[in-house]
């Protein structure tokens, strides 16, 4: 048997991969924030088709790479998500949230380095921001805060023991690409507290224009969303036992071996092993 990854390999697998997050994902955006103020061409759907598409595939693949590794986290609302639901060792909860932060900051550096440094500060870094003159703090919080319901919610079914292997990280990519193309026009979709640090450490560092009234809206209603999407899934999964005998769905053969058990109607595990 495989010995099980280190707690230094599962803190470089998630600064690795939160790093790719931000270069890709938030890369993207600051591409083509820099292309169109060259071309002069009007942002629309199918920018922000593009830069969804970017998260995707950048989730997808890191998922794949390191989820055996470190779980895939990449993202401090699913980490503490997992913990506030016994999931995740609490121990562990301070380490993840360092690398994930660091490697968010790294990869923010990488695309002022990759795009260059004028350039990237005039197309706003791939920071996420709202627009105080149509929206306030506390609609700003809340559309984070749904948008990371979702990720999380989806992210505690997909990791659930019953549902079809090996599609996990295809299931989180894609349900990120969803939320970004509805979320992403309002607040920009960051629906991840590091991928929204990185970038605006990174933009604030090189002089560009960033919002610190902003900031408690973004980070409050990620952690909370996050925390309220992963505890709606473990209700519904407890849930189910007992559905089993009273709905009209097919019964869950697994959870009446179980004993119709509540607790042992779902085991989700603290990562994506």
């Amino acid at each position: 048997m495989a010995a099980a990854p280190t707690t230094l390999q599962k803190l470089c697998a998630e600064l690795i991969g939160t790093a790719c997050l931000v270069f890709v994902g938030a890369g993207s955006a600051a591409a083509t924030g820099v292309i169109s103020a060259g071309t002069k061409v009007p942002f629309s759907m199918a920018q922000l088709g593009m830069i969804s598409f970017a998260f995707m595939l950048v989730i997808v693949g890191v998922v794949y790479a390191i989820g055996h590794i470190s779980g895939g986290h990449i993202n401090p609302a699913v980490t503490l998500s997992l913990a506030v639901s016994g999931k995740f060792g609490w121990r562990e909860v301070p380490g993840y949230l360092a690398a994930q932060l660091v490697g968010a900051v790294i990869g923010a550096l990488g695309i002022f380095v990759t795009l260059g440094k004028a350039a990237t500060v005039a197309a706003g870094g791939g920071v996420t921001a709202y627009n105080p003159a149509t929206m306030g703090f506390g609609r700003g919080l809340l559309i984070e805060a749904i948008g990371t319901a979702i990720l999380v919610f989806v992210i505690f079914g997909v990791i659930d023991h019953r549902a079809v292997p090996g599609w996990a990280p295809m299931a989180i990519g894609s349900v990120v690409f969803a939320v970004i193309i509805i979320v992403g026009p309002a607040t920009g979709a960051a629906i991840n507290p590091a991928r929204y640090f990185g970038t605006f450490v990174m933009q604030a560092a090189f002089g560009g224009t960033v919002s610190w009234g902003q900031v408690p809206a973004y980070l409050i209603g990620e952690f909370a969303g996050g925390v309220l999407g992963g505890l709606a899934y473990l209700g519904l999964a407890r849930a189910r036992a007992q559905a089993d005998l009273t709905g009209l769905a097919p019964a869950d053969s697994e959870s009446a071996a179980a004993g119709a058990s509540a607790d042992g109607a779902v085991t989700i595990g603290e990562s994506l092993r």
